[in-house]
């Protein structure tokens, strides 16, 4: 009777999961520095606005600057455990153009401004950093893969001003993006939304945070007074966050506003980057993005009891006046 009863309990024995979720975040002040030295205590997270645990805050450098200020030289950790291929050692960055193919002139002209910044964009380059080029005018076009060549970049970067189809960019070791972007599903992209959406599917596979740093002049339309966001935006978003993919959006429109910049706002914060224009002040912005760049922490965070499984809200903070803080601000339960 008591081996009978014993096995009764076991049987509804009620299973417990605690469930973790990895947030990158940046962290900077005022003038756009990185703040260091920050621990769980200084971090509060809300996940549909219930307080979630930090279990664990690791800063990782992303420069040689960095790394020596944090008196470390060791690779990334490798975050992504379900794949054999490690996390790569460098930034992992993705410079993404709307070239306007109507040609509007405050569009075409402040691209051709921004190009005229190459050397910047650069010049902040470590020998490990990998840069990967795509446009979209009347399709997503993709111009360069992961590369550390200078020159390529810089040449894929000016061709991106250019409506033409460029050749499909030769096979690179990994990491790579050509695999995973197919040509067919490229010329059928008929938004830059999009386009978003299979920029982040392809960068699933590939382990560790990246960086997309979006020169643009709008997302979204403009109707009834307020902007919209396409419907396939929220797949999009999706795809971006899973892929651990910031956006950056460098607004190079020449105009002190406009509407679609509000869609070029909306992606950036909510993936964990920044918008900042470029028309009167382009070196304020790149310095601002390489500084920014500079290294981002990881935040283990134990997922508090919520009902339902599906799309949660995601609220990160830190108890230091003047901090601004980027990070995703949505997340999706696994199967």
């Amino acid at each position: 009777m008591l081996f009978a009863a014993t096995a009764t309990a076991q049987q509804y024995q009620e299973k417990i999961t605690v469930e973790r979720i990895l947030i990158d975040a940046r962290v900077t002040d005022s003038r756009g520095d990185p703040i260091l030295g920050l621990t769980p205590a200084d971090f509060r997270v809300r996940i549909d606005g219930k307080p979630a645990r930090v279990e664990s805050v690791d800063w990782i450098p992303d420069t040689a600057l960095a790394r020596d200020l944090a008196d470390v030289d060791r690779p990334q950790p490798e975050v992504n455990t379900t794949l054999d291929v490690p996390a790569p050692r460098g930034r992992l960055l993705v410079f993404f153009f709307q070239t306007d193919f109507a040609r509007n002139t405050s569009r075409v002209a402040g691209q051709m401004q921004i190009l005229q910044k190459i050397d910047s964009f650069l010049d902040f380059l470590e020998p490990e950093d990998r840069v990967a080029v795509l446009s979209f005018d009347s399709h997503l076009k993709f111009r360069l893969d992961f590369s550390d060549d200078r020159h390529r970049i810089a040449a894929a970067m000016n061709d991106a001003l250019m409506i033409n189809d460029p050749n499909t960019p030769p096979i690179v070791p990994m990491p790579s993006l050509r695999s995973h972007l197919d040509p067919e599903v490229l010329k059928n992209a008929k938004s830059s939304e999009e386009a978003l959406l299979i920029l982040g599917n392809a960068m699933r596979p590939i382990p560790g945070p990246k960086s997309l740093i979006l020169f643009g002049w709008g997302l979204g339309r403009f109707g009834g007074g307020r902007v919209w966001m396409l419907p396939v935006y929220a797949a999009a978003r999706q795809a971006l966050e899973s892929a651990r993919v910031s956006v950056f959006s460098l607004d190079f429109t020449q105009a002190d506003y406009h509407s679609l910049e509000v869609g070029l706002g909306k992606v950036s914060g909510d993936t964990g980057g920044f918008y900042a224009k470029t028309w009167h002040f382009p070196d304020l912005a790149i310095a601002r993005l390489q500084k920014t760049l500079t290294g981002h922490y990881e935040l283990e965070v134990r997922k508090p009891e919520i009902a339902g499984r599906g799309f949660h809200a995601i609220e990160v903070e830190v108890d230091r006046r003047g901090a601004e803080v980027m990070s995703r601000t949505t997340y999706v339960d696994k199967d």
